[in-house]
């Protein structure tokens, strides 16, 4: 199985998902607000990009200026990566404040090629960006076209809230090779994020079924070696 590294140096983050990302992979981690999605998308992001993989990066959440605020709070400079073009932005807040300009929002989407020529694309927030557009038959329409950009090499990481129904969910749960959920979890006597791996097909090699960890300025997101259920 081929794959994305996302190694950094002392960091086990890529020891837990099993070697990377497995190329092909239509990843879903769901959670709720605060729970984590995000970040592991940007440790994510930035592992690929110090590895020589190009990401696209789809936020309904943050505007330009923040994400790079974002990842440089956590240590992770992009500002070369986005010049270069290595690593492609796009902010779709302000879209999402319009009902109007998303109509039929799933095929505008897929009609962007630009945005699906990066080896890795994410969407950080799948559910949200796509809520009042997606139904059980563009959910199929929409996770066959992810499909077929995996079978060209491609991996798609998506991220959801607990906002879809769930027919549809489903339907997007059957398509992915990939399924992890972010939740805050008490360890003694602090608390943790914690990734829980639900569903993992193309995995690389041994992985952890539960990722622990928190976050640190300048440092980023950091495993809980010594955390326990």
């Amino acid at each position: 199985m081929r794959m994305y590294s996302v190694q950094l140096p002392n960091d086990e983050f890529h020891k837990r998902l099993g070697g990377g990302i497995p190329v092909g992979t239509i990843g879903l981690i769901k959670g709720e607000h605060g729970s984590g999605k995000s970040v592991v998308c940007q440790r994510i992001t930035y592992g690929l990009l110090k590895n020589d993989v190009s990401v696209t990066y789809i936020s309904t959440q943050l505007t330009t200026s923040d994400f790079i605020s974002q990842m440089l709070s956590l240590g992770y400079d992009v500002i070369g990566d986005m010049i270069k073009m290595r690593l492609l932005f796009i902010p779709v807040y302000p879209l999402i404040q319009e009902p109007m300009k998303r109509d039929r929002f799933a095929d505008k989407l897929m009609n962007a090629k630009e945005l699906f020529e990066k080896d890795v694309i994410i969407i950080d927030c799948f559910s949200t960006l796509l809520r009042a557009d997606l139904d059980e038959n563009s959910a199929v329409k929409l996770m066959g076209f992810f499909k077929r950009l995996t079978a060209l090499g491609k991996s798609v990481i998506l991220t959801a809230l607990d906002e879809l129904e769930k027919k549809v969910m489903d339907e997007i749960e059957g398509a992915c090779t990939f399924i992890a959920e972010t939740s805050v979890r008490k360890f003694g006597a602090d608390l943790k994020n914690v990734m829980m791996i639900k569903k993992y097909n193309l995995a690389g090699g041994t992985y952890s079924k539960q990722i622990a960890f928190r976050v640190e300025p300048k440092i980023g997101l950091i495993v809980e070696i010594a955390a326990v259920a």
